[in-house]
């Protein structure tokens, strides 16, 4: 089973609405938490205030798939994001998103670490092949940019040994 989790600081500069916007530009019917952070008092300015986080499994990333493929940035995702950020057990992935791009229904991978954070996506799989298929339906291989084969979301969590 895929499981989603996507989490975003919330710096004191911030509206947090629009930080809200953000996240919701990207992902499907995302009910976002806020995560108070205590603090000890050594904290900076530059300290988040609180963090705004969901979890969910692979239907909410419908959205970020459909824009990933609007914006004919399959290769660029694959190799910036999900490469690098692959875990070494080859069950997890995780990768960054910036907020002010996603503000504007845009997903776009910031080339380093941002100022008031990104948005930070975590997804699990249970299994090598899964993770396989989960980049198959996500970030299916291009020819010129354009998907040679596309699948489907149910493809991802079928059951395969059945």
């Amino acid at each position: 089973m895929i499981r989603v989790k996507v989490s975003a600081a919330v710096y004191p500069t911030e509206d947090p609405e629009k930080v809200i916007k953000a996240i919701s530009s990207l992902f499907n019917d995302i009910k976002l938490r806020k995560e108070v952070i205590n603090t000890t008092g050594s904290e900076t300015e530059a300290s988040p205030s609180f963090f705004f986080s969901a979890e969910g499994g692979i239907e909410i990333l419908q959205t970020l798939h459909g824009l990933i493929h609007r914006e004919e940035i399959i290769d660029s995702v694959r190799n910036k994001a999900f490469i690098e950020g692959l875990s070494s057990d080859r069950l997890s992935v995780r990768f960054l998103l910036n907020k002010q791009a996603a503000f504007v229904g845009v997903p776009s991978i910031p080339a380093q670490e941002e100022p008031l954070g990104s948005i930070e996506i975590i997804i699990r799989a249970d299994s090598q092949e899964e993770m396989e298929r989960l980049f198959e339906w996500l970030l299916p291989p291009t020819e010129e940019g354009k998907p040679v084969v596309e699948v489907e979301m149910d493809y991802v969590q079928r059951d395969w040994g059945a």
